[in-house]
């Protein structure tokens, strides 16, 4: 899979001055002091090269990953060929996406990475490399691919986007491009096999962009709140809880209900008081495909059924709804700032007021909570219960994207080349610099938030019910956790036929 792990202990070794013990050729224990832990690059054979500060020779050299080159011909050549790639542009500054393209160097770490990824694949390979941002993607890209239009090569696609655009035949199956390797690592593996359509696969999601880390979904703890609430007394070190496979939804539930205040003194339940949980509407769904539950799972010919709506899952549905409507310890903060023209901020903000000890987010918004002066920690999405057997953390489909090649792309096996190059370069160039913004400041404080990291990107999974989405139920029942709604049977005996009936159609495009 599109594995991180190496990079984020490295760069947790380097954050928190810990040890080289593995590094040396006699295996001594020589610990790394604060002063010792320096600058990190990385070298061209992908090794990670420390920098000791107050000396101009490296301290050491950590292998990472043994860089892996892509299987293009030596000397191969574009001829010229500009690259345009069609990327998001956003209302949210958070969700537009930065890592495509880059004019000059800035000094800001993720730009100067992206410029020099794209000029070293530019001068390799002889091509320019271009970003088109659109607000209207959706719209643009599809009549874009009607008019036979090649102006746009690649396109990195939100993904529930790309659903809509894939059964319309807008894009090139990428099995069928011979010049794409999809077992490398540059490609998350997870996203190969899982989106996948009657064998068919339409999109995948690429080193080439971050976007994908960026809309995969955590838990943040408030740690001086778990202390203070003695919850640590109940359940110890909150990491090792998780790494005993012991952080589950009983457990969840427990510490949300154990916090409660009403700070301001006014005798409501407002944004202003404390509580044991902030939650977004995407959080339902997030948490269902933490507790082993999909919208929609594939048979054995990859077709995707619904399975949502089983005994077991409209019970796990029902004690959902009873713990994130407890309006005393749960707080939707969509429906609390729903008119606010950045709720999500405004959620940050109340986080770091010591206004809850449990927070959903999606990784983008670690930018923000890197800025806070509140100590916290970050963990996976919880198991339903420790039989699951594993960790499930999904991608969110609303601004998780994928790469696509649009069908009317100038040449497929050209571009598969180029999706090849600019996605490996951009492995060991721009998602070091990635991990260094999820990995410093409050978040790399302790080594244990860096191998969460490792365990939620190892375990992501792409669910089809909510990607595809047919007659759009998944999208609704998040919508329910707006007014505390919770006949999801009734909803869906309503729109049962009707859904089953759009999911045949999609099959049938795809066959």
């Amino acid at each position: 899979m599109k594995s991180k792990h190496a990079l984020s202990i490295l760069l947790a070794l380097l954050m928190l001055a810990s040890a080289f013990a593995g590094c040396s050729e006699s295996g001594d224990p020589d610990t790394v002091t604060e002063e010792l832990a320096g600058e990190i690059s990385f070298a061209e054979d992908g090794s990670a090269v420390i920098v000791d500060d107050d000396e101009e020779t490296p301290a050491d050299t950590v292998k990472v990953e043994d860089r892996i080159k892509p299987d293009i011909p030596d000397g191969y050549s574009f001829d010229g060929h500009t690259f345009t790639i069609m990327n998001n542009d956003y209302s949210l500054a958070v969700w537009s996406q930065i890592d495509i393209g880059a004019e000059e160097m800035t000094g800001e770490p993720i730009n100067d990475a992206v410029f020099t990824r794209n000029t070293t694949v530019s001068e390799t390979y002889n091509c320019s490399i271009v970003s088109q941002k659109t607000l209207n993607l959706s719209g643009e890209l599809p009549t874009l691919v009607k008019a036979g239009d090649s102006s746009v090569d690649l396109a990195t696609v939100h993904l529930r986007t790309f659903a809509s655009h894939a059964q319309s035949n807008n894009y090139v199956e990428l099995n069928g491009v011979s010049t794409l390797d999809l077992a490398k690592p540059w490609y998350d593996q997870n996203s190969v096999k899982e989106l996948s359509f009657n064998k068919k696969l339409f999109g995948v999601a690429t080193d080439l962009t971050t976007m994908d880390e960026q809309a995969t979904t955590a838990m943040v703890f408030n740690k001086d709140l778990y202390k203070d609430y003695q919850i640590a007394d109940t359940y110890g070190d909150f990491y090792q809880l998780v790494k005993d496979n012991k952080w589950t939804f009983d457990v969840m539930e427990a510490m949300a209900t154990s916090v409660s205040a009403d700070l301001d003194g006014d005798g409501q339940r407002t944004e202003k008081d404390l509580y044991g949980m902030f939650y977004q509407r995407d959080t339902l769904t997030s948490l269902l495909n933490g507790f082993g539950v999909l919208c929609a799972t594939k048979n054995a010919d990859d077709i995707p059924e619904m399975t949502l709506m089983t005994e077991r899952n409209v019970d796990i549905l029902d004690r959902l709804f009873d713990l994130l409507y407890q309006p005393d310890y749960c707080l939707n903060v969509m429906a609390q700032w729903e008119s606010t023209s950045d709720w999500t901020l405004e959620m940050v903000n109340a986080y770091d007021q010591n206004q809850a000890l449990l927070m959903w987010i999606r990784l983008a918004d670690v930018e923000n909570l890197r800025s806070m002066d509140i100590d916290f920690g970050i963990v996976p999405i919880p198991m339903y219960d420790e039989s699951q057997g594993g960790y499930k953390i999904s991608v969110n489909p609303y601004v998780g994207t994928v790469t696509c090649i649009p069908q009317s792309n100038y040449d497929p096996e050209a571009t598969g080349y180029f999706i090849e190059a600019i996605s490996s370069e951009s492995r060991y160039v721009v998602l070091p610099e990635y991990y260094e913004i999820n990995l410093k400041g409050k978040v790399a404080r302790d080594q244990e938030s860096a191998e969460m990291l490792d365990l939620i990107f190892a375990n992501r999974i792409y669910d089809l019910g909510q990607i595809y989405d047919p007659g759009n139920f998944s999208n609704t029942i998040i919508y329910m956790t707006m007014t505390n709604d919770r006949d999801v049977a009734s909803k869906w005996a309503k729109n049962e036929k009707a859904i089953n009936k759009m999911l045949d159609k999609m099959i049938e495009k795809f066959q």
